[in-house]
């Protein structure tokens, strides 16, 4: 859930102002716009460092506690982050869903303003533990251990929502993948055998 930039910026000259009134934009939760549900795994980020974000990744701003930032980024990784996702997107490739930069602020997500000190030091670790494991793609959400485990952190240990949410949530889950518009045609899908 970390990724480093791709690459970096020139100040031109007599630009330094402008160049100084974009950066103060810099986030480190970072949005893809064009997910590509069967190859990409991962709906937002964190850089390391504060970054403009671009085109396909736009930053996002989360104001007060830096830790929010990581609470999104876990949130929208989740099985409910993306459908979520999914759900306010264009769709008219299989395999894809596109947003637009004014779309991103609709997302249904998690209200992170809410969340106590108790809760945003839980989201501190549950970032630690999740940033460095490999998510598969969305579309085998079905499959993903790692994603499954993170529903379960977010949903039962973060929000204390009873154990019995996560029979259903597997039921939407696997229901979700098999749609057409998740796994593009991929073998990767439920019964595709791949």
């Amino acid at each position: 859930m970390v990724v480093k930039p791709d690459s970096r910026g020139k100040v031109r000259k007599r630009m330094r102002d402008k160049a100084a009134k974009i950066w103060r934009t810099a986030t480190r939760l970072h949005f893809t716009l064009d997910f590509r549900l069967n190859s990409q795994s991962l709906a937002a980020c964190l850089t390391p460092d504060p970054a403009i974000g671009g085109t396909a990744w736009p930053n996002f701003s989360v104001e007060g506690d830096p830790r929010r930032q990581k609470a999104l980024a876990l949130w929208a990784n989740t099985t409910p982050g993306l459908i979520s996702f999914w759900w306010i997107a264009a769709r008219q490739q299989q395999g894809r869903a596109r947003l637009t930069i004014s779309q991103l602020p609709r997302l249904t997500a998690l209200n992170v303003r809410t969340l106590d000190e108790k809760q945003l030091r839980k989201v501190e670790s549950l970032f630690a533990k999740f940033a460095v494991l490999d998510f598969l793609p969305a579309n085998e959400a079905y499959r993903d251990g790692t994603r499954q485990d993170l529903d379960r952190a977010m949903l039962c240990d973060l929000l204390a929502l009873p154990e019995s949410i996560l029979e259903p949530l597997a039921a939407l889950r696997h229901q979700w993948c098999e749609e057409p518009s998740v796994h593009g045609g991929k073998p990767t899908r439920p019964g595709g055998g791949g």
